[in-house]
């Protein structure tokens, strides 16, 4: 079977590779780091439009927009 995901290749030390083969397969160990990764920046880019919608006049900052912001970051 033939998958459509494409290969990359990662150098981590010895040392690196046995900590992270004690949570697994090296590849889904990395496949895992890379996903909070995206989740990080994601959560980071929600944040920083909430900081901004404060910043401008917190009396503007609406709980829908809250809202708005939280589901975003919940669904990615």
């Amino acid at each position: 079977m033939v998958s459509d995901m494409p290969t990359i290749s990662v150098r981590v030390s010895n040392e690196e590779k046995k900590e992270l083969e004690k949570y697994g397969s090296l590849s889904n160990a990395v496949r895992e780091g890379v996903k909070l990764y995206l989740q990080s920046k994601k959560t980071s880019k929600a944040l920083a439009k909430l900081r901004a919608l404060q910043a401008k006049d917190r009396t503007k900052t609406t709980t829908l927009e809250e809202l708005k912001l939280i589901r975003e970051d919940r669904n990615r």
